[in-house]
């Protein structure tokens, strides 16, 4: 008896991305330390506005489920970390770069939050040696290949309720122009439908919520401002003065000599409680 639709394969069109990926930090752990490692050196404890809409929707689900211990994948520079150690006696963090979650820790030693631990290791080879709560992640996935073990992982580590969420977006307008000019754009691929997707597969109805909300783009001179949103769309081989006058109908120049956009992003929380027979 088949009680599942057959649908695209979402776990093999992940995987099959990221195989595709140029970039190391997809493939190589070195590449990836050493990427956080210089930017974590500039770095500074300043959660983005995005997350205080995602933890306004999620602050009563934990209270809810009475969430007490949480282990989170890839904290990043905090955006979720810190507020997930004010609502729980206990936040574990794992990450592959020691630079990471040496920052972590300053940051809860710097905000009063002594209930911090920290373990360097990929989630992939990661064995917690109890289970949590909640096991959250938001923006870490992009070098998962093998979603349905990363997920499968995440139950396994549960006790009550995961939580996998992602920031996304459509491309704003002047990217489909760049194409139209001649571009190889190449857009982010990553969504949060991916998730559900494979979810979905692994016999696993998860829930849904998306969030709208606004990111302010800002560069200190056209040429900061071509050079930056032409890498962004991977589309460095475009005529620089094309560029240019594409991005400037769409960016407005400040006083200053700074140019600005606001871009229209979603973000998408995926989360599911445990059953109690994974437990």
């Amino acid at each position: 008896m088949k009680e599942r639709i057959a649908m695209t394969d979402f776990a093999k069109q992940w995987a099959s991305h990221i195989e595709e990926s140029r970039t190391p930090r997809m493939k190589e752990d070195a590449a990836e330390q050493a990427f956080w490692k210089q930017f974590m050196q500039k770095k500074s404890y300043a959660p983005e506005a995005s997350s205080r809409q995602v933890l306004t929707y999620l602050r009563p689900l934990f209270a809810q489920y009475e969430i007490q211990t949480a282990l989170e994948i890839g904290p990043g520079w905090g955006n979720y970390t810190l507020d997930l150690a004010a609502c729980c006696e206990e936040v574990a963090c794992v990450d592959l770069s020691s630079d990471m979650l040496d920052f972590i820790l300053r940051a809860g030693n710097a905000h009063g939050f002594h209930n911090l631990t920290a373990y360097q290791s990929k989630w992939e080879s990661f064995v917690p040696d109890r289970k949590y709560d909640l096991v959250f992640g938001y923006n870490c996935f992009y070098r998962q290949s093998d979603l349905p073990d990363c997920f499968a992982r995440m139950q396994h580590a549960a006790r009550k309720l995961c939580v996998a969420g992602m920031n996304t977006g459509l491309a704003p307008i002047w990217v489909h122009e760049l194409e139209a000019a001649g571009a190889q754009v190449k857009w982010e691929w990553k969504d949060y439908m991916y998730f559900v997707g494979v979810l979905y597969q692994m016999g696993i109805d998860a829930n849904v919520r998306v969030l709208p909300f606004t990111r302010s783009l800002s560069y200190p001179n056209i040429d900061a401002l071509v050079q930056g949103e032409c890498a962004r769309c991977d589309c460095t081989a475009l005529d620089p003065k094309q560029a240019a006058d594409i991005l400037c109908r769409h960016f407005s120049e400040q006083p200053d000599g700074s140019w600005t956009a606001e871009v229209q992003f979603r973000s998408g929380i995926v989360w599911w409680e445990v059953p109690h027979g994974a437990q």
